[in-house]
């Protein structure tokens, strides 16, 4: 669930249901247009704070963890170690409990997206274009589906 203090009412209340709740906090892409922008988060002292206060109620309401997303290392780092259930960083640098890459960014099927913190393990975006390609010819040529194929 995105967001701190503004939201620990319905975060309490989702808990007290019986349904876990994972915090996200930091850039909060769902929130996007609150921001108006992705750069990075919490860089101010006063953002900072406010982020760190935002952690510990999320804690305090019951979140089992917290996606840290695109805020200085050093300040994940800091509420990984004050906190007692694990961060999740996502371009928050390596001192916290765990890491999360989203699939289509990592594998490299998505080529608009590309931030500091990406690191693509593969290049499927023109393996799958190809493959696309030869699809919708062997459609346009009628050769798929063959007899073979069909029922």
């Amino acid at each position: 669930m995105e967001g701190g203090e503004e939201v620990i009412d319905s975060v309490k209340k989702i808990v007290s249901a019986g349904i876990p709740v994972m915090g996200h906090l930091g850039l909060t892409p769902q929130s996007i247009y609150k921001f108006g922008t992705y750069v990075v988060r919490a860089t101010s002292d006063d953002e900072a704070e406010q982020l760190v206060r935002d952690a510990q109620l999320l804690q305090d309401a019951g979140c089992f963890a917290i996606v840290l997303e695109k805020i200085p290392a050093q300040l994940a780092e800091r509420v990984a170690k004050q906190l007692a259930i694990p961060m999740i960083g996502i371009g928050a640098g390596p001192g916290v409990d765990g890491q999360v890459l989203v699939m289509h960014d990592m594998l490299g099927i998505n080529q608009e997206f590309s931030p500091r913190f990406l690191r693509h393990y593969a290049r499927l975006h023109d393996v799958a274009k190809s493959a696309f390609e030869s699809y919708i010819a062997d459609v346009k040529s009628a050769s798929f589906p063959s007899s073979d194929e069909s029922y």
